[in-house]
């Protein structure tokens, strides 16, 4: 007997029809946020070109009546959805109004960092909804979209969390709105400028296993300490209650009736300070963290630093480990590694800050911080190598700390299959990591062999 229920079995669908299925519903989808003509979205572009397929097919011979409303059904709804959502967003656009909160410490590179945007006049009626999204002057950033609904005249605070690729003053140039109605069919866009920046610092670093080597060589009589008396009883200064009878000068006040006490002198330090070039661009945020937590040591030690780094471009050198952070942070847009003699015009502007400092000084040891990753980079090696020869003319010997590139560190030795796969398949990661290992050691072997100082 035939089972009555069979005409209610659901159909089943293959897996390649199911994923055939998925895809065509993202194509469409995407069709939504794709740019359109106009205040039309991708969408409604590709029903108007089904629309006119119709007009000159079955509406035009009057074959199909169904084709015939279905045709002025979708023109009647994409014309009334553009004219309620240009002065709906006519409208948005005159009340609204935003502003950008960033954080106030520095973020961390890769790491989330919040920032919230204040609207107020966000009155966005039903059917419709508000895309917001940040505009930047550079690219990079981890793509965020806020999306607003609703009808509030009130001030509303939205949270966007964005992630940055490396340290840097990231700017903001304003807010791109798109005012979509829910079907996806048509946009009103326009932007509001802004003029705010959000601040990322390299991922910190606590721990320096480098020495502590001084530049110079300095004379005590240089540097006086004023705070810390630590010298002979040979100063002379007015009497107090507290300095006790052994310390009055009794001659002095047999001559001239007044009472004076002897104190220590002041007392000197003979250390000299401390001179640090940073070689890092966008990809040296592990280097310029040691640097960081190295300029930390001297500062405990109370040792003076005098640091520039690869863009400074006449911004003064910083004293401090907090100036030091500030200086890298401002500087890596305008390090260009791919300009010819620029580590030179550095380190000379570096030198010559130090001369007019302490005139009486020579600068004898350079501190060179140099990223890994930049020896990937071709001809860097070569230009680093031209500035350490540089030095060495003219009489500063140039102390290297090399930082590791991160992707020479993660790589592991490589299996027999995979040394066959890569014959037919060899993925760009690997060859970058290769590249950048042969031009490491070879940049550490030129190093050993000219007898220059280096630490990794």
């Amino acid at each position: 007997m035939e089972n009555p229920f069979k005409a209610l079995t659901p159909k089943t669908f293959s897996g390649g029809q199911l994923v055939a299925a998925r895809k065509l519903r993202e194509v469409f989808h995407n069709l939504s946020t794709h740019h359109g003509l106009g205040p039309l979205s991708g969408r409604s572009v590709a029903i108007l070109i089904f629309v006119l397929c119709l007009l000159l097919g079955p509406v035009r011979e009057s074959t199909d009546v169904v084709s015939a409303s279905l045709t002025y059904t979708l023109l009647l709804v994409i014309g009334l959805a553009t004219g309620m959502v240009v002065i709906h967003g006519v409208a948005l656009k005159r009340h609204l109004s935003a502003s950008i909160g960033t954080p106030e410490r520095p973020g961390i590179a890769g790491e989330m960092s919040r920032v919230f945007i204040s609207l107020r006049g966000a009155r966005v009626l039903p059917l419709f909804v508000l895309d917001m999204r940040l505009v930047f002057e550079r690219p990079g950033t981890s793509p965020a979209i806020l999306r607003l609904s609703g009808f509030s005249d009130t001030e509303r605070r939205a949270y966007i969390d964005l992630t940055f690729p490396h340290r840097g003053e990231w700017d903001i140039r304003g807010i791109e709105c798109t005012l979509r109605d829910v079907t996806g069919l048509t946009r009103f866009s326009w932007h509001i400028p802004q003029q705010t920046a959000i601040s990322i610092a390299p991922v910190p670093t606590y721990d320096s296993n480098l020495p502590v080597l001084s530049s110079t060589q300095r004379p005590g009589e240089m540097m006086v300490d004023l705070f810390n008396r630590q010298g002979e009883p040979f100063d002379i200064k007015s009497y107090h209650p507290s300095d006790g009878l052994k310390r009055i000068v009794w001659k002095a006040f047999a001559k001239r009736g007044e009472l004076l006490s002897r104190h220590p002198e002041a007392s000197m330090t003979p250390e000299g300070f401390v001179v640090i070039l940073t070689i890092a661009g966008k990809e040296g945020d592990r280097a310029c963290a040691q640097v960081a937590a190295y300029s930390d040591a001297l500062d405990r030690l109370n040792l003076e630093i005098i640091a520039s780094c690869e863009g400074a471009n006449g911004r003064p050198p910083a004293h401090s480990p907090d100036a030091l952070r500030e200086l890298l942070i401002d500087s890596v847009w305008d390090a260009t590694p791919e300009q010819v003699g620029h580590l030179q015009g550095d380190a000379a502007a570096l030198l010559d800050y130090c001369s007019q400092l302490a005139p009486s000084l020579k600068v004898s040891k350079l501190l060179l911080f140099v990223a890994g990753e930049r020896l990937a980079i071709p001809g860097q090696a070569r230009q680093i190598e031209d500035l350490a020869a540089w030095l060495s003319a003219q009489g500063i010997e140039p102390v290297f700390c090399i930082s590791q590139p991160s992707f020479v560190a993660q790589q592991r030795p490589s299996k027999v299959v995979d040394k066959l796969a890569r014959l037919m398949v060899a993925p760009q990661v690997e060859v970058e990591a290769e590249v950048s290992y042969r031009s490491y050691h070879s940049f550490l072997t030129s190093c050993l062999q000219r007898q220059w100082e280096v630490h990794v």
